[in-house]
């Protein structure tokens, strides 16, 4: 309508996209920073296991509460791009339904390895003569997260080869990050298969490669409107 002080669609659009690719970059920033504060002290026996667990709940609490949240912004923001797709849409959704997928995996292994395991420990830690009654849980714990950390990794890396098909047809940035969610995909897959997730460099490093591409589609969005 003239003289409305209302912004045009494209240019909302466009500020929507900036907006978003600013958040993708902060989360990518804190994800690559929750990492690298990641408790990994060895322990050689299952008493001192519970003293590690115990005396790291707050700082597991931090690191693995923060990325449960991380995943989950990112997810949305995902999922406000996929919306803004209007060519090739489907590898689009397909790309969101495999990240959300993933997700789930991801933040239940998190909530299991970095919430309940420390609070356990905390509550077994100075009843000696009940600490053997917690080996059973820590093992069901320890094997639920043995699988739901690659399974999440492998879903997260097929949404980044979905997400290649929309992105590779554009121009510039856009196209490279399609193609390095293509091959970090690809990449992330082969390595989570071949270790059978067993592999705690490995997982980490998976992990580290999928905030990268996070990161390089903020850029993406911060530079040209995707879509």
């Amino acid at each position: 309508m003239p003289g409305s002080d209302n912004p045009a669609p494209d240019a909302a659009s466009a500020g929507d996209g900036k907006s978003l690719g600013v958040i993708l970059i902060v989360l990518a920033a804190a994800s690559l920073g929750l990492l690298a504060n990641h408790p990994s002290a060895p322990a050689r026996t299952f008493a001192e296991l519970l003293r590690n667990e115990a005396a790291d709940q707050t700082l597991d609490g931090v690191v693995h509460g923060g990325l449960i949240v991380v995943v989950a912004v990112q997810l949305a923001c995902l999922a406000n791009v996929s919306m803004r797709m209007r060519r090739r849409r489907a590898w689009a959704v397909a790309g969101l339904v495999m990240a959300s997928a993933g997700a789930g995996f991801l933040m239940l292994s998190m909530l299991l390895d970095g919430l309940l395991t420390p609070a356990l420990a905390a509550l077994y830690v100075d009843k000696l003569d009940r600490q053997n009654d917690a080996r059973p849980l820590f093992a069901l714990i320890g094997m639920l997260v043995r699988f739901l950390m690659p399974a999440g990794l492998l879903f997260q890396a097929t949404s980044l080869v979905c997400w290649g098909g929309p992105l590779v047809g554009d121009s510039g940035l856009r196209r490279g990050t399609g193609w390095f969610g293509i091959v970090t995909g690809i990449l992330v897959a082969a390595a989570v298969v071949t270790t059978a997730g067993r592999v705690t460099h490995v997982l980490i490093g998976a992990l580290v490669a999928i905030a990268a591409w996070y990161a390089l589609l903020g850029v993406a969005l911060l530079r040209d409107r995707v879509g």
